[in-house]
């Protein structure tokens, strides 16, 4: 990916510039962590020298959290300025990486950002939806849209623009709901390649927007559903874990009728589906 993208890195913001622009790319070449930081001491940030996306030699960043602690690394450097800009060729509407769970917990990632220039109670947004990042998966690409539909206020009464137009800090973290700090959660998180764009990488279908494949009720109390209006009898695998990533149910259904979970305990989950064609999609699941 590095290789592609070696026209955006000439065009990259040089280290401290506080402008974000459309394209810019963090890929840690540099045997820096690029100013993304931690409020802790702690296991502080390292840039891995090698065994990135692209294997040998390739760079990346590990954030982690001890027992108990929080997973969240933040940027107040070249990720501060203006994504919504009023010349809509130049917004940024999705936050890229590359992403690779290396300890032993589901992580579930969110991106939150602020304008710390506001008398008062700064305006917050957080991604409305999760990405999951599994242990032992390896490396994926992941899209975060930031578009205001994609995003939850957690703050003040304060508008989307009031951040988007002027964000002074951009935060990775883990949590459940959409927040500003991190679930308690012992994880290790490698990053790479983060990228502002203006669409999705293509190829990555995990967290559009808009999803073909919907699973409703959800919370649900005794059974889900996986519509999907394009393939309606499509049978696939389906496999249920709880928060720490333990396999708690499996068996195979197919779009559009039930699987049953009333036997599950009331709280969390994570179920991944998996057709014949080798598709693979992720939700987070509640059951009540």
């Amino acid at each position: 990916m590095k290789k592609n993208l070696f026209i955006a890195l000439v065009l990259l913001p040089i280290l401290g510039f506080t402008q974000v622009a459309l394209n810019q790319v963090d890929d840690f070449e540099d045997y820096t962590p690029k100013n993304w930081t931690k409020s802790s001491s702690t296991l502080p940030n390292q840039n891995i020298t090698t065994g990135g996306p692209l294997g040998l030699n390739d760079n990346f960043l590990r954030v982690q959290s001890p027992a108990s602690g929080q997973l969240v690394t933040f940027n107040k450097a070249q990720w501060q300025g203006d994504y919504y800009k009023n010349d809509t060729s130049s917004r940024i509407k999705f936050i890229s990486m590359d992403v690779r769970n290396s300890g032993t917990n589901i992580i579930f990632l969110r991106l939150a950002f602020t304008n710390d220039n506001w008398t008062g109670t700064d305006p917050i947004f957080c991604s409305t939806n999760a990405i999951a990042v599994i242990p032992g998966e390896g490396w994926k690409t992941i899209n975060f849209p930031i578009t205001e539909n994609a995003m939850t206020n957690i703050s003040t009464q304060q508008g989307y623009s009031s951040v988007f137009n002027n964000v002074t800090e951009l935060r990775i973290l883990h949590n459940d709901s959409p927040a500003w700090d991190s679930d308690p959660i012992e994880a290790t998180l490698d990053i790479d390649n983060i990228m502002g764009r203006s669409t999705a990488l293509l190829g990555v279908n995990d967290f559009e927007e808009k999803k073909e494949i919907k699973l409703y009720p959800n919370p649900s109390n005794e059974s889900i559903i996986f519509n999907n209006n394009k393939n309606l009898n499509e049978n696939f695998k389906f496999n249920i874990f709880d928060l720490a990533g333990k396999q708690v149910l499996s068996g195979n259904s197919k779009f559009n009728e039930q699987i049953n979970i009333k036997n599950l305990i009331k709280g969390n989950y994570f179920i991944q589906i998996e057709t014949k064609k080798g598709e693979i999609f992720k939700e987070k699941l509640i059951k009540n």
